[in-house]
Formats: structure tokens, sequence, C-alpha cells
């Protein structure tokens, strides 16, 4: 007798297949069998999908940090999306491995978050975590996290200091890492010339892993950031991903087709693999920092408030923002750790307080270092043009936090909530630009191809279950930049690794999620 049959289902295998309506029967952690033969078969659980679009569970490639595991139900916002599967410790940012350099730095954020900080290789963070997953996840390597543990200078990495984070990468992707991540906008990733990242990525190369980059600039020099990453992909003979693609800030509007056209033939006259994720939506989310020089961010994070207090220090970043040429009236604070800022844009703050919005930052900079914004300044042309491309794969940029974990860091982007139910309802539902198939394709089976997750992606005899139900007519994302803790709707059943997860439209209480490592063998270069 089989576990559960999923009866007269619309399947998508994930392959871009045309769907069969039939039956599925799972049994263990896997999927059984699927044929019009399991009619009449019993089971100890059975559930009727008439109506409903059954297909491989989402795979989100983008995640972030890995500390919201320890708490209950940390997923939850991201199972309504039917996302079965996560990848974190992307942008150069990562739970593990920790050096001795990021020892106070995660005690602080142990304090802030509340999560409990005991682990230093990424084996003890896997051993940390393993048993309070609602869903499968997978890691890649920070390059920041190992510049950040390993380095005593980061403007002067010695042979010493370069041994020193080779030998902790090589560790953790013994260890069961996918690769390795970059966040080269952000202190201290940003501090690190080409050759580094080249003789690192060599090292993950060596134990068949993949490189993700946040690219060095995603706004006048796209076009020179891209080409960086697919240089060190190129010199390192290894997958690359460009993460969350974006051509920022209004002169730039119009440039994602040229870059998808050099990715395409990059990937011609290499014949290297290389992809992009990408969200839907107009508006990025990150720390307010990011849109200052970044010589203020040259001594730690730490000292950020009190060069901002320097003679000077407000007039640069003053001359920082019209080179840039921010839009501030659409960059939204979203940290309600400072009222008095919390849910007006920096534009306005500036013109209420009758004073310069350099001026604002820098104060709240010195009030707290870790302010997020919302910043809308990506063209929905370009956004369409990335989601459409063939080997794009959707991706929330976010982590997974309880909706009511004991302490709040600010409100989310609404893609936390809604990137692969904004996917469905945009690009498939309105726009009619993508059928189902390629829809699961997408979401599914090309993130668990670039990732090397063996059996998962797509749904055929002998895969693991990690499978989701849609109701094709319910399928909606309901979370908005203002009110962002809204879940989607649609979901009617979610199965990771053959146990029920979301069960009638409603989480329940269980813990099947693995972590993934992948499926790979160690090459020479």
């Amino acid at each position: 007798m089989f576990d559960t049959i999923i009866r007269n289902a619309q399947i998508y295998s994930g392959r871009k297949e045309a769907p069969r309506k039939t039956h599925l029967a799972i049994q263990g952690d896997r999927i059984a069998e699927i044929g019009d033969h399991l009619a009449a078969v019993e089971a100890k659980n059975s559930v009727e999908a008439e109506g409903c679009f059954l297909g491989p569970g989402f795979i989100d490639p983008h995640a972030s940090t890995g500390f919201g595991y320890f708490f209950p139900r940390a997923a939850d916002h991201k199972l309504y999306q039917g996302i079965t599967t996560e990848i974190f410790g992307n942008c150069g940012t990562s739970p593990a491995p920790i050096g001795d350099g990021l020892i106070k730095t995660m005690e602080r954020l142990s304090g802030e978050i509340g999560f409990p900080f005991s682990w230093r290789t990424t084996t003890e963070y896997f051993e940390a975590i393993q048993d309070k997953l609602q869903f499968n996840i997978g890691t890649l390597v920070g390059h920041s996290t190992l510049r950040g543990g390993y380095l005593d200078d980061w403007h002067q990495v010695s042979n010493v200091a370069m041994g020193r984070m080779k030998e902790a990468l090589a560790q953790a992707m013994d260890e069961g890492a996918l690769g390795m991540s970059s966040g080269l906008i952000y202190a201290p990733g940003c501090f690190a010339e080409l050759d580094e990242l080249i003789q690192l990525v060599k090292v993950v190369r060596e134990k068949g892993g993949v490189y993700a980059s946040h690219i060095r600039n995603e706004r006048d020099l796209i076009e020179d950031a891209i080409e960086e990453a697919l240089t060190i992909g190129q010199q390192a003979e290894i997958p690359t991903l460009i993460s969350h693609l974006k051509a920022a800030e209004k002169n730039n509007w119009g440039k994602i087709p040229k870059v998808l056209e050099r990715i395409e033939r990059y990937r011609r006259e290499t014949g290297l693999d290389a992809r992009v994720d990408v969200y839907p939506y107009t508006a990025v989310s990150t720390k307010l920092r990011a849109f200052i020089p970044k010589h203020f961010l040259g001594k730690g994070i730490a000292e950020l408030p009190n060069l901002l207090k320097e003679s000077g220090a407000t007039e640069e970043i003053a001359k920082y923002l019209k080179l840039k040429g921010y839009d501030l009236q659409q960059m939204l604070i979203i940290s309600d750790n400072l009222p008095a800022y919390y849910g007006q844009t920096v534009g306005q703050l500036a013109e209420r307080r009758g004073t310069s919005e350099a001026e604002i930052i820098s104060e709240m900079l010195q009030a707290s270092t870790e302010v997020w914004v919302v910043y809308h300044c990506i063209d929905e042309r370009d956004m369409d043009q990335a989601v459409l491309w063939d080997d794009a794969m959707i991706c929330t940029d976010s982590w997974s936090y309880p909706i009511n974990a004991p302490k709040t860091i600010g409100q989310p982007h609404p893609r936390s909530y809604g990137a692969f139910t904004t996917f469905l309802q945009r690009y498939v539902l309105e726009q009619k630009a993508l059928t189902w198939q390629e829809a699961f394709y997408k979401a599914s089976y090309l993130p668990a191809q670039f990732f090397q997750l063996l059996d998962r992606g797509e749904v055929r005899p002998g895969a693991l279950a990690d499978l989701v139900l849609f109701d094709p007519k319910r399928v909606r994302a309901n979370a908005t930049y203002l009110n962002p803790k809204q879940l989607s709707d649609g979901v009617e059943f979610l199965w990771v690794n053959g146990q029920v997860i979301i069960q009638e439209r409603q989480v329940v209480d269980a813990y099947p999620g693995l972590v993934l490592k992948p499926n790979r063998l160690s090459v020479n270069v």
C-alpha cells in the first residue's frame, strides 16, 4: 500500500513537457508511480486534486543568512509560495565558516536576532539546524564571510591570509557547501581585487561547486560588472550565476537585453554555463549603507558612525548621491527600530525636516548602521526581459524568518512573501507570457540542475517527492510594500521529501526538510 496517492491532478514534470491528467503515488520520500492504473489502488492517504496542477516544488536559488531556522515555522511565508528548497549564503554572506574575525559580529547578531550561536564550521552549523527544517536547504560560502573571518586587513591580502581563506573555503566545500557567493557592493567584499576572487573560485571549481555573484555594479557600470563575473567564471572554468539581475536607475533602463545577449555569447564562445536569477519586482531592498561612498566602510561597520561625524562627511555623501543619480523620493525606510524614520522616504524626510537628503542618511546611519530600505529603481520592461529569458531562475532574495518572530528586523520586501506567486500571477495567469510547464521549469528544474541537486526539481518515478499542488484559480500574492507580511494564496498541498507540510491550505507542524549537498565529483583544474 502506498503512503499517498494524489488523484486526477494535471501533472507537470518540470521539463517543459505538456501536462498529463492522471494519478501519482508517493512511497516514503519518493515518487513511486505515475499513471492511470493507480485509479483503483488504495493508499494510506488519498488527495483528490481535480482542477489542480501538480508539479515539482519550487527551489529558491537566492535566499540570505540562515539564522531564522532556529525559530519555529520560519519558512511559512515561503511554503505558501510553493517553495520546497532554498539556497542561502548569497551576496557574499553565509552562516559558516566563522573565522576569528567574525566572532564578535556573530555574537552581536545572535543577541539582536535571538538565535543561539555555537558553531564555527559548516558541519557544526548543519548539525545545529538539521532537525529544525520545514523544507530543504543548501548553502553557499560567502566571500565576505571569508574576508571578515580570516583577513587582518581588508585592503592588503597577504599570502598567509589568502591561504587561510582558501583552506576554510575548501573545508566548507568538503562539508557540503554548494559553491561560493560574492557581494561586491558590500564591505568587505567590495575591497577585493579580481585576482583574489579568481583564486578562491578556483578552489570551488576543484571541489565541483558553482559561483554566484552579486556583481560589483548594477547601475552605470553594469556592463563592466557583468564582464568581471564572466571573467571569473571563465578563468576558473566554473558555472556562474548572476544574482538578482537588474539595471538600476533610469539612465540604465533598457540595458538588460544587451546584458543577456552578452551572457548568451559568453556561453557559446566558452562552452561554460552562466545563468541569472531574478525577482519580479521593480524595487530593490538592501541596507542604506550601500548608498554611501565605500571608503566609509573601510575600517569596519562599527566605525561607520564615527566616520560620519567627521567634518566634510555629509558634503561628500551629498556629492556621491548627485553623482549616482539616486531618486531618494523613491527610497522607503523599512527599519522599524528607527520609528522617527520608518515608513517614509529619504526625500520626504528631508523635505519635512528642511534639511538635505545627505544629512538624513548620515543621521540615520549614525543611529543604526543596519537601516534597511526599499528603493524603486528598476524598469518594468527590463524586469520582464530578465524574467522571461530562457535560463533565468526565479528567486525571493530574502531569508526565512517567522512572521511572528520574537524580535523584528524591520519590514521585509514583499518578495519575501510573494516572489513566486507574483511570478505565476503576472507571467502565467495575467500576461500569458509563459505556460505553466515553462513556469515550473524556471522555478524548479533549472535551479535543481544548476546546483546539482540529484532527483529534485522534476516529477517522475524515482524522484524525491518535493511536490506542490496549486489551485490555479486561487494563485495570488497578497504582500505589498506597505503591508508585506501577507501570506500567498494558491497552494492546496505541499510535500517535502514525501511528507505533507501544507495540507488543505494549512501548514502542518512538521520538519521534514533536509540539508542538501550536491551530487558532484572533484574536478582537477
